[in-house]
């Protein structure tokens, strides 16, 4: 009797119970996962960075020959009026030369460097380094 009742106590809580449901399967990523995407995106990020960089030190060169072309241009205006003299950033300005809203100062906020020897003039920057006479200084041109 005790084992037909058991019986029947097990048949009962069985039917009482709710019907066991399948259980979904989560789908999320894992820790292991993001971190994974992460570092990728750490890696394309980085190299992506260098070449933009790259490009940024490139632009701001020529961007300096540029100005020393336009500089150069405006010395050789400024020595048909002044055959003898050698002006200044500051001289070209103020004589209408150069348009007061150009830059007088290179990409690297140093003075552009005017030098006139015997009837010659040369503009030159001295470069991202800031130091005149070696090989980053941007174009040394003779007229």
């Amino acid at each position: 009797m005790n084992t037909l009742r058991h019986r029947l106590a097990l048949a009962l809580r069985a039917l009482s119970r709710p019907a066991p449901r399948r259980r979904h399967r989560m789908r999320g990523m894992t820790l292991v996962e993001i971190m994974i995407v992460v570092v990728i995106m750490g890696l394309i990020a980085s190299a992506v960075g260098i070449a933009v960089f790259d490009q940024a030190k490139k632009a701001r060169v020529d961007t300096a020959g540029q100005e020393v072309r336009t500089m150069e241009h405006a010395i050789e205006l400024w020595r048909q009026d002044h055959p003898s003299g050698c002006p200044t950033v500051e001289r070209l300005v103020s004589d209408g030369i150069l348009n007061r809203r150009q830059r007088t100062k290179d990409p690297w906020d140093n003075e552009y460097i005017i030098s006139c020897e015997g009837g010659e003039s040369s503009v030159h920057s001295k470069g991202p380094d800031a130091i005149d006479g070696n090989e980053d200084d941007v174009p040394r041109r003779r007229n």
